[in-house]
């Protein structure tokens, strides 16, 4: 079975704001419990997002336009970024419920770190494209959960620093604006998504009408015919 680009990128979008909103409803219980509570629905809710980002990636891989080519590659670049930063997420937050908790957030500080720069990529791909009805979406999405992520280091930087309820607090804030932006990011996915399906009914309207109606290029209605 073979998908198609737009269909990789829109299924991701869904992928990834389902994702953060699991991975944030694991903050809210770790940082009102004050426990380990909720690491384990903060583990799942990075890996799905990660799989979001990587299904972005290939989509906007596979609808690469040359006449695009340095948005694009903003844009793809960040989201095998933001992949990679969910992924190593994940990591440290399952190191620390291994009982490893210095190490497991020292890592999970990276890898918000590596998400952050990786959407802030993304936004300046957003950026770069010809202006649209979904280009401002996109840059807003973007900058969200770019700033999420920022934030979400931040906080872990004061857990480190043994300033543990502000720590939890700023990453708690980090995670939901996260959330905000990846719901944004999907309502400009979608808008582009439709214009992306709208240019290619187009082209295939405009094909057929070539190759089937009375303006294609070998037309009787191309010749005349005079007695002689």
């Amino acid at each position: 079975m073979t998908f198609r680009g737009e269909d990789l990128l829109l299924s991701g979008a869904w992928i990834l704001g389902i994702g953060s909103l699991i991975d944030t409803i694991g903050q809210t219980q770790q940082t009102f419990t004050h426990s380990d509570q909720g690491k384990d629905l903060i583990v799942k809710g990075n890996g799905i997002e990660a799989f979001g980002n990587s299904l972005q990636a290939i989509g906007r891989t596979k609808l690469f336009k040359p006449e695009r080519e340095l948005a694009q590659i903003y844009t793809i670049f960040g989201a095998w970024l933001e992949a990679a930063g969910n992924s190593t997420n994940a990591v440290g937050v399952s190191i620390e419920l291994n009982g490893a908790e210095e190490e497991g957030v020292k890592i999970d500080t990276l890898g918000s770190g590596v998400q952050g720069l990786g959407a802030a990529f993304e936004a300046v791909g957003a950026f770069l494209e010809e202006d649209s009805s979904y280009r401002e979406l996109a840059i807003i999405g973007n900058s969200f959960i770019s700033l999420g992520s920022f934030l979400a280091a931040i906080g872990n930087i004061y857990v480190l620093n043994e300033r543990s309820v502000i720590g939890e607090q700023i990453l708690l804030v980090g995670s939901w604006i996260q959330v905000i932006g990846a719901f944004i990011l999907l309502h400009a996915i979608t808008l582009e998504v439709e214009h992306i399906k709208q240019e290619e009914h187009e082209e295939h309207e405009k094909n057929l009408k070539n190759g089937n109606g009375n303006s294609y290029p070998y037309s009787y209605n191309n010749y005349s015919f005079s007695n002689t």
